[in-house]
């Protein structure tokens, strides 16, 4: 079971950072009182997971060491009743990103097993009735293209599931302190880590109402101490909420007429990236600096793109052939290691020494996400211009050979 316990107090020292937690409550005044009534956590995390109706706006400030100024979506969020058991609840996310005197924009939803998301000119669209190991990777429905959706994880029935989660594994850590003042505000609390690996992989806190359970503020600290670390903060807004949408096919193409006319293909897949440009994406390098990468930029080589996931087993293996392969090739061939999970430890036992034209970056689902990945390995084969010429899907003994004939019939 996952340590939790109730409390009246909402500081806790978590000795192994020798760092107060309570430090991020300072900043939005949180004093803790005694708790009331009989409310227990699972009673709590049900409450939110059977939430029926749900419509919020939301901000969702980003914060990097290596950044002045920290990024900032504008999300409008609807979650409703699940009408299945693949996601905790059918929703639509909108999200707006300002920045640099750009603006980009694009939308998620899920609804009686269909999921939708468009960013970057591009419309993606997934069908339960085509395919259902999109939803459910080796049966694992909590990595499906509908539960990895960008912000879903700010929709009160998905937290719920997370609490739910929380409480039956044991590397969460945390405290549910039901009736606190929080901002001034009665509130209900939950604050603790995950530990990895004997270390504090993420710092967490939410904050809820006390009499409507809604979510008020989430602060996520990653990889805390660390050249790494990313602070993000979703405020939640209940003063206009975003306007009801028929979730189904009809309602999307009436709320998004040119979305549908212009980008829509009847089924964008990982095999349609052949021939498109590498989408563009961010992630924290192992290394601690940030990689951007803007569709249509250039690579210095060709490029070979891996997308891996530090918990399939199969993982130190698919680098050990990727390398051999490069290594075999008569011309420079980078290689961009690009890891779904944020566990820079054990990334950085797989990987080990970074060898020449090697980029190794963590915490990469936006990247698998937008390129249709809903399992792993996926190696991608780009050339200069960026763009994806091959792919490979899976591990087998042959990856190696695999990889050095579609770099070496590659035009560069």
């Amino acid at each position: 079971m996952g340590c939790y316990n109730f409390t009246s107090h909402a500081i806790i020292m978590l000795k192994s950072h020798n760092i107060v937690l309570a430090a991020m409550f300072a900043a939005v005044g949180c004093l803790s009182v005694q708790a009331a009534g009989n409310v227990t956590f699972e009673d709590f995390a049900a409450s939110l997971s059977d939430m029926n109706e749900y419509r919020a706006r939301a901000s969702y400030e980003v914060v990097l060491p290596t950044s002045q100024e920290p990024v900032v979506y504008a999300i409008a969020l609807q979650g409703y009743a699940q009408t299945d058991s693949l996601a905790p609840a059918d929703y639509l996310i909108e999200w707006s990103l300002a920045k640099d005197g750009n603006r980009s924009e694009g939308f998620s939803a899920y609804f009686d097993g269909n999921h939708y998301r468009f960013r970057d000119r591009r419309l993606q669209e997934y069908h339960v009735s085509d395919d259902i190991s999109s939803f459910a990777p080796a049966g694992h429905k909590e990595r499906g293209v509908q539960s990895q959706a960008q912000f879903a994880d700010l929709l009160p029935q998905f937290i719920g599931e997370a609490f739910k989660k929380f409480a039956a594994d044991s590397s969460y850590v945390f405290t549910f302190t039901p009736d606190s003042i929080v901002g001034g505000r009665r509130s209900k609390v939950v604050e603790g880590v995950r530990r990895h690996s004997g270390y504090d992989a993420l710092e967490y806190v939410y904050v809820f109402d006390y009499e409507t359970n809604l979510p008020r503020r989430i602060e996520f600290d990653s990889n805390p101490g660390m050249i790494g670390e990313q602070l993000v903060t979703a405020l939640y807004d209940y003063d206009s909420l975003p306007e009801r949408v028929t979730l189904s096919d009809e309602g999307l193409i009436k709320r998004y007429p040119e979305v549908f006319e212009k980008y829509r293909e009847n089924d964008f897949r990982l095999e349609n990236m052949i021939g498109q440009p590498l989408p563009s994406f961010s992630a924290p390098c192992v290394a601690g600096e940030r990689l951007s990468h803007h569709s249509g930029d250039k690579f210095d080589a060709p490029t070979v793109i891996v997308i891996l996931d530090s918990d399939v087993s199969s993982t130190p293996d698919v680098v050990a052939a990727v390398r051999s392969a490069v290594a075999g090739l008569p011309m420079q061939t980078d290689v961009f290691w690009a890891f779904v999970s944020n566990d820079r430890a054990s990334i950085s036992e797989i990987v080990g020494e970074q060898r020449l034209g090697e980029t190794v970056v963590s915490s990469a689902r936006g990247l698998a996400r937008d390129c249709g990945v809903t399992t792993t390995p996926v190696i991608m084969i780009c050339d200069r211009d960026g763009v994806v010429t091959d792919l490979s899907v899976g591990y087998n003994k042959n990856l190696s050979d695999v990889v050095i004939q579609k770099v070496a019939v590659m035009r560069r």
